[in-house]
């Protein structure tokens, strides 16, 4: 299984997304840009919900009349449990396999290439890795997918997660302003463990980009964490968004970098952004010391 280095979010494919987001959801002429960008620019790998939307019809449809030319694409998809299926192994099995044959008919596959359960932040992982191991397990042996795994809503949950060696894929949120997941160990636990991971909410969702005057007044506190952001990225001589993706892609043990756009261009910028060389060590090392004490309710979007 080729994951390319690059994953396209398409929440904005089928939702409303994003505090930096003005545009709103792209209408369907340029969903479709979108994802010939992405696929023209080597990204090959995408990532869905059955909670984004119509964003996996989407996709379906950009099959359907682009066979050839996206012979390759991995699909990543998610799926999550009623408050039942919590404690009713059954029911647990049960939904999983509709929610997943529910992603095929969407995207017009046969086989899921990887699943992750769409945790949310008030969902127990030691409840959730009770039943989600051994379901992932039956869904391979079936044939409905090729991987399984978990989103977390937490970088504390990576260390949970570790010891299961049924999820073979989990996608975390890692940003310079949340390195809880490498500062915990669990990045390097995954590594170890030849996790495939993907590091999302790189830029936390946009709120590198707003300027000081639109920044909403429940995120104050987040205005001087971004003042210093800006003053490192102009000690290195890039732009904030160069910044913020090399730190997470230099980061070892990240299999690929989960970005949106809400049109081509923007795809084109965020893969021009992985050909830029690493960041110096004396950049990274100000990375790690400028934020390490931040407001939980900056760098939880959820919280937001």
């Amino acid at each position: 299984m080729k994951v390319s280095p690059l994953t396209l979010g398409t929440v904005q494919l089928g939702l409303n997304y994003g505090i930096a987001n003005d545009g709103g959801k792209p209408d369907q002429a340029v969903g479709e840009a979108i994802l010939k960008e992405a696929l023209q620019s080597g990204i090959t790998t995408w990532d869905t919900s059955r909670y984004y939307g119509n964003s996996e019809e989407v996709i379906g449809g950009f099959l359907a009349a682009n066979s050839r030319e996206a012979a390759d694409l991995l699909v990543v998809s998610k799926f999550k449990w009623s408050a039942e299926a919590m404690t009713d192994l059954q029911k647990a099995r049960q939904e999983a396999k509709d929610s997943v044959r529910q992603s095929l008919k969407a995207l017009g596959i046969p086989v899921l290439p990887i699943l992750l359960y769409h945790k949310g932040k008030d969902e127990p992982i030691d409840q959730l890795l009770r039943f989600l191991p051994m379901v992932v397990n039956e869904l391979q042996e079936e044939g409905l997918i090729r991987k399984g795994g978990i989103s977390l809503y937490y970088p504390d949950e990576a260390m949970a997660v570790v010891e299961e060696r049924l999820l073979q894929a989990v996608q975390v949120p890692i940003n310079i302003f949340d390195q809880r997941v490498v500062r915990n160990g669990g990045l390097a636990r995954m590594r170890e463990r030849g996790s495939l991971v993907f590091a999302r909410s790189v830029f936390l969702q946009g709120l590198f980009f707003l300027n000081e005057g639109k920044i909403p007044s429940h995120l104050r506190d987040a205005l001087p964490f971004l003042q210093r952001l800006r003053r490192l990225a102009q000690k290195a001589q890039m732009d904030v968004a160069q910044l913020a993706f090399s730190y997470v892609r230099d980061l070892t043990g990240v299999t690929s970098v989960v970005f949106g756009a809400e049109n081509p261009d923007q795809v084109k910028q965020n893969a021009a952004l992985q050909l830029a060389p690493a960041l110096p060590l004396d950049i990274r090392e100000e990375i790690a010391d400028a934020f390490q004490q931040l407001p939980l309710k900056v760098i939880t979007p959820g919280m937001w």
